[in-house]
């Protein structure tokens, strides 16, 4: 036997092996893309999340926020078209009118009287004064509507409102709108007019009994019912306040301004699912939910980002880790799309019932936009890994170790399992001496040849290379793959060699060349099949007693003259070839015997042999002196057939039992 390269499926695994886990390296094209694709996610995160923010938070809030119990001492004082209709002019409103409600409403005594409306003109001066006069003397607090320069008024209007009812105390009655879509999603707190604070309309209704409030935005409460409607705040017209009951005022925060179809109407958050006759709130209403989140202390926490974006940072590694694993990719969207509900599900959880608000559509882009790009690299990744492997490894080894290599790469480590197997060895006859006469180049063209064809029907069987050694191929069948059939694909293996190897020994000779026949061994039976080398260099191989007894098989056809060896425990798995008993085998360095036959293919001829043979050797096998005179008849018949030899000569020496014991490997 020639031993070269024999190292050579070792190595090749070896090399795979150190090449499995190695990310495959991005090609300038490739990292274009890849930072493209970042850029994009970026931006259209960006456009895309703010108004996808603003339509989550207002379902949110109409829905399924804690703000479900407003303060019950708010009242609203509308002036409607109903009321209008009772003047000779539409705006200003008649401040006549407004100064006998005032004086109602204040004879009451409410906490607060608050009127938003903006006195930044003069209309009739009787009924100025009037207004004026009743404004200034209330013996309750009364806050009027201001505005600024800020707010689009004119130096005229500026002056005449600040010096309209100088004493009595004022309130911003701006509202702070969405850039986006105009909705009021902030509370406005107020801001600097003059070099001094002035506070919103509902911070100074509350001020004025108290309750204080700070001069940072917040995001704006909105009262709701159990139905997702607006909470409906008492609301009289103003037409019906002279004729009112004063229980109506007393002890309440009095909000008196103007409901009207085209004047200070502005949308909310309940215009998303209720539609804008419902949605669209008169300034006033506004300013008592604002008045309303102030008096009972309701506010929504927006924690510091590094806390809001935790949850969907946390996800977002688990998300990248998932998608980075080799697992099957139709998993991959199910696992991260589901992290990212939970996440969600506990957000909207934590607003439902804290009143704590996060970015929630922001984050949720980003961890699926970068899953998606990871999983796409992980994608080409593993299938970029799978190409190499099967392109590789499948020049050094079985399709069958390809595959179970591929599927799991991590079950590449040093170590194995039990498994029952059946161990095939062959080898060429005489193949030292052919390589001695012919030329290199053409033993190498002889060799690969013959292996060629050799690991073609290794493969063709389902049989796992285990390695080839110069001149022979080393396989076995029932790993990494269970095979049920395991002993049959081998026997069958062996009958397909030996017919490869006399079609290939008729070529050569017609070229001038001798070669040997092929001699095989099989055995079956459990032996540990796994990695074994070292850290840097080991094989997919199979070791135990059933690997030994195989090669010891295939050399003692060698000693008996046969072309195959096999075992007893393959043989009984076999019913369908054609078998001879060779003998008890008892083989160096085994204790006990090992039954072992000859596979024939079927034809005719053999079949009319072995029926001869099996004759014969039923009386060599009990010992029957007839054993001589019938393997004598053998040997007239079958001149050419080794093993009747072999047992005529044993017989010829005093032999006549089946037992052969085998001196050497």
């Amino acid at each position: 036997m020639l031993a070269v390269s024999s190292a050579s499926s070792g190595l090749g695994v070896q090399f795979g092996v150190r090449t499995v886990g190695r990310i495959v390296s991005v090609q300038r094209g490739g990292i274009a893309a890849s930072l493209a694709y970042l850029v994009l996610l970026g931006v259209s995160t960006a456009l895309v999340s703010p108004p996808l923010e603003n339509i989550l938070r207002d379902m949110m809030m109409v829905s399924i926020s804690p703000f479900t119990h407003a303060p019950r001492n708010i009242v609203v004082v509308s002036i409607t078209e109903q009321t209008l209709a009772n003047f000779r002019y539409r705006s200003p409103p008649d401040r006549g009118f407004l100064a006998d409600i005032v004086a109602r409403i204040e004879s009451a005594h409410p906490l607060v009287i608050g009127i938003d409306l903006l006195f930044d003109q003069a209309t009739e001066p009787q009924k100025d004064a009037r207004l004026e006069t009743v404004i200034e003397a209330a013996s309750v607090p009364v806050v009027i509507a201001s505005a600024s320069r800020a707010d689009g008024l004119t130096q005229r209007q500026s002056d005449y409102l600040n010096a309209f009812a100088p004493s009595a105390k004022r309130g911003l009655a701006a509202l702070s709108h969405d850039n986006l879509d105009g909705v009021v999603r902030g509370a406005f707190p107020g801001r600097e007019v003059e070099g001094g604070w002035t506070p919103s309309f509902a911070a100074a209704m509350a001020a004025a009994t108290g309750v204080s409030s700070g001069h940072r935005p917040e995001e704006m409460v909105y009262y709701r019912t159990a139905n997702s409607l607006p909470f409906n705040f008492s609301t009289y017209p103003a037409q019906a306040v002279p004729l009112a009951p004063l229980s109506w005022f007393e002890g309440k925060y009095v909000l008196i301004g103007v409901d009207l179809q085209q004047i200070d109407r502005h949308p909310t958050p309940f215009a998303l699912l209720s539609g804008a006759e419902i949605g669209v709130f008169p300034g006033v209403a506004i300013h008592a939910h604002s008045l309303a989140r102030l008096l009972s202390g309701n506010r929504i926490t927006i924690p510091w980002p590094a806390v809001g974006y935790a949850p969907m940072l946390v996800v977002g590694l688990f998300c990248l880790w998932i998608v980075s694993r080799p697992i099957p990719v139709v998993f991959k969207p199910f696992a991260v799309a589901g992290a990212v509900l939970l996440v969600w599900i506990g957000e909207a959880w934590a607003f439902a019932r804290f009143a704590i608000l996060v970015p929630m559509v922001a984050p949720a882009l980003l961890v699926l936009g970068l899953s998606a790009f990871v999983g796409f690299l992980a994608w080409r990744r593993d299938a970029n890994a799978r190409h190499f492997i099967q392109n590789a490894f499948s020049k050094y080894v079985s399709p069958a170790v390809v595959a179970a290599i591929v599927k799991e790469p991590n079950a590449l480590h040093l170590g194995g399992e039990r498994r029952q197997v059946t161990c095939v060895f062959t080898d060429v006859e005489g193949f030292t001496s052919l390589s001695e006469k012919l030329a290199p180049e053409v033993l190498a063209e002889v060799l690969n040849e013959y292996l060629h064809g050799l690991c073609e029907l290794f493969i063709e069987h389902g049989a796992t290379i285990d390695k080839v050694i110069g001149d022979a191929v080393v396989g076995f069948f029932g790993a990494p793959v269970a095979q049920n059939d395991q002993a049959e694909r081998a026997v069958s293996l062996a009958l397909a060699v030996q017919d490869l190897a006399q079609r290939l020994r008729e070529r050569l000779a017609g070229r001038g060349h001798s070669f040997g026949a092929t001699r095989i061994g099989i055995h079956g039976g459990p032996a540990i099949v796994g990695n074994f080398g070292g850290n840097r260099f080991f094989n997919y191989t199979a070791i135990g007693d059933t690997v030994n007894t195989a090669a010891r098989l295939e050399g003692a056809n060698k000693y008996i003259g046969t072309k195959n060896c096999i075992s007893a425990e393959v043989a009984k798995q076999t019913a369908r070839f054609l078998l001879r008993p060779v003998g008890v085998l008892h083989l160096k360095g085994k204790s006990q015997g090992i039954e072992a036959f000859e596979a024939m293919s079927r034809t005719s001829e053999n079949i009319i042999l072995c029926e001869e043979y099996a004759k014969a050797y039923a009386l060599l096998a009990t010992d029957d002196k007839l054993a001589t005179a019938a393997f004598e008849l053998l040997v007239t018949n079958y001149p050419q057939d080794a093993l009747i030899a072999f047992h005529h000569g044993r017989l010829a020496s005093g032999h006549f039992r089946p037992d052969i014991h085998l001196a050497s490997k």
